[in-house]
């Protein structure tokens, strides 16, 4: 099965260690002793097959549904609010807005042009237009961090954090020093799963929290970037999320 993104980390796990020494009578023998060693666990996201993400759509018209039932108002009643009121950007926040996110549509079709050709003479402007394009990009979430903080406690906000979560919990697999490979969440069903996740990213330390975390926020990059490729995910991850 295809994956969205793979990782590995060290375990430290006790084990019995097999040592072979010379006895007093000159025999070889063999003593067994307890040890603490790394042992390597690799981490799979596996890409949602169509029947998944039919059921994560399912799922989140359910918490859309039940947040609105809650009285949470959702992002299309937020945005005709402020479009009443003279909208949640100022005018000329606005206007940038609308600037750079054409700039980044030029930047990024010239992109899949100068790729589309092959041309090895052209890798260096692909480079530079890569660094453009992921500064414009930085510099776009900045500019909407103050429609983020204003549309995050609506009924979609929310119901986006729970399908974050159902994605977390049925796309993460691992493998324990090459043995098969299992869901990482434990539990019969998403409750208990959740459960589980939480209880391991609540540690704030070790190996499950560290797993946990890197899991969560690669699912959070490729929920909003579905075309993200590997390269992508690897300097977001490198970043630390940011």
């Amino acid at each position: 099965m295809e994956n969205i993104y793979e990782f590995t980390l060290k375990k430290k796990v006790k084990k019995q260690v097999e040592k072979t020494r010379t006895g007093k009578d000159g025999e070889e023998e063999t003593v067994l002793s307890n040890r603490t060693v790394s042992v390597p666990v690799t981490f799979s996201l596996q890409k949602p097959t169509r029947r998944l993400a039919d059921e994560a759509e399912v799922f989140y018209s359910i918490q859309l549904s039940k947040a609105i039932k809650m009285g949470i108002v959702t992002k299309a009643m937020l945005i005709k609010k402020y479009a009443d009121n003279g909208g949640a950007l100022s005018e000329e926040e606005s206007k940038q807005l609308l600037k750079s996110l054409k700039q980044l549509n030029d930047l990024e079709n010239e992109y899949k042009l100068i790729k589309a050709t092959k041309n090895k003479e052209k890798n260096t402007r692909s480079e530079a237009l890569e660094l453009e394009i992921l500064t414009l990009k930085r510099e776009l979430a900045e500019l909407e961090s103050s429609l983020q903080s204003v549309y995050q406690h609506t009924a979609d906000a929310k119901a986006e954090k729970e399908v974050l979560l159902w994605y977390a919990v049925n796309l993460a697999k691992y493998s324990e020093d090459g043995n098969d490979v299992q869901p990482f969440f434990e539990g019969l069903d998403f409750d208990e799963q959740l459960d589980d996740l939480y209880q391991k990213y609540e540690q704030e330390e070790g190996f499950e929290f560290e797993a946990t975390s890197k899991i969560c926020r690669t699912i959070g990059y490729w929920f909003y970037n579905q075309e993200a490729t590997k390269e992508q995910l690897d300097r977001f991850i490198e970043n630390d999320g940011q």
